[in-house]
């Protein structure tokens, strides 16, 4: 089933070439196209006075989006990977989300959304149908490549219906993705998904990450555009490194699992060589409120 759900803007285009779905801006003047915002895990409820763990996540939410809004010069992008609802994905929360969210698509910046093992896609299409763009290049999944001046971000679908705690690729788009990456070897790619990589089962023989992570990460390898491997899902905001390429956590939206842990989203600088990523915390008093790590890109 898809997970990337990329809502449409005035601003851009959607196009199948070879087919690959790609989604190509066109700036205004008062946007950065070296710009992205990413965020995740917003987890909204059915109720705007829902509460989890202390946290009102529609307040939150409608927070971050007056913060996006504020930027300036705006961002090329917006990217929520996954975890748009609160529990099963129902309709209630997914027409809460939509009326939180809408104010970054009024502003004209591009929007493109993520599903994650909290949502439910049937539920999520049926309410926003219209979001939806008509071309589909790999049967029974969403994908979606973002060209940007600097990089292409991969927008993927890890959503498995039969998980409801982890994720999954699949062959097919593990085939679209290693073509759509073969034919763009000119500038860096960022591969986001929301599940983490998992190479091997828990002692249950579960899996609460990427399922076919073992599949998935020869194909990042081997292609040295790849750059980055950005996902969700553990609330968390940190930064690790694998054969090169680096691995970046966003941290939550909604609430964190931890309570000393960071909630809020990532404002992200497109260099030449590399990406700065800085943190803006729901809570400005955060130790980690305003810190910036400056990735240098492993060499093509």
């Amino acid at each position: 089933m898809p997970v990337t759900l990329p809502q449409l803007s005035r601003r851009g285009f959607f196009t199948a070439v070879a087919g690959t779905l790609i989604y190509r801006p066109t700036f205004a003047a008062d946007a950065d196209p070296h710009r992205v915002a990413l965020l995740s895990d917003s987890h909204i409820g059915e109720k705007a006075e829902e509460i989890a763990r202390d946290c009102n996540m529609a307040d939150r939410l409608k927070q971050v989006v007056a913060e996006v809004l504020k930027l300036d010069p705006k961002p090329a992008c917006a990217v929520v990977n996954g975890d748009l609802a609160y529990k099963t994905g129902t309709a209630a929360e997914y027409a809460l989300f939509a009326k939180l969210i809408d104010p970054v698509r009024e502003a004209g910046i591009p929007l493109h959304l993520a599903l994650g093992n909290h949502d439910h896609f049937d539920r999520f299409a049926e309410g926003l149908a219209t979001l939806r763009p008509k071309e589909k290049p790999v049967a029974g999944e969403q994908v979606l490549v973002v060209e940007l001046p600097r990089a292409n971000l991969f927008v993927l679908d890890s959503y498995d219906p039969k998980n409801t705690i982890g994720g999954k690729l699949g062959e097919s788009q593990l085939k679209w993705l290693t073509e759509a990456l073969d034919a763009r070897k000119d500038k860096p790619a960022m591969v986001i998904v929301h599940h983490p990589l998992q190479f091997e089962p828990d002692k249950a023989g579960k899996y609460g990450g990427l399922a076919d992570s073992t599949l998935l990460w020869p194909v990042l390898k081997e292609r040295k555009q790849v750059k980055a491997y950005v996902y969700g899902h553990t609330h968390t905001w940190k930064f690790a490194e694998k054969d090169g390429i680096h691995l970046i956590n966003l941290p939550a939206i909604g609430y964190p699992f931890a309570k000393a842990e960071i909630s809020g989203w990532v404002d992200v600088a497109l260099g030449t060589a590399g990406a700065k990523f800085t943190v803006h915390g729901i809570d400005p008093k955060h130790k980690d409120h305003g810190k910036s790590v400056e990735l240098v890109w492993r060499k093509a």
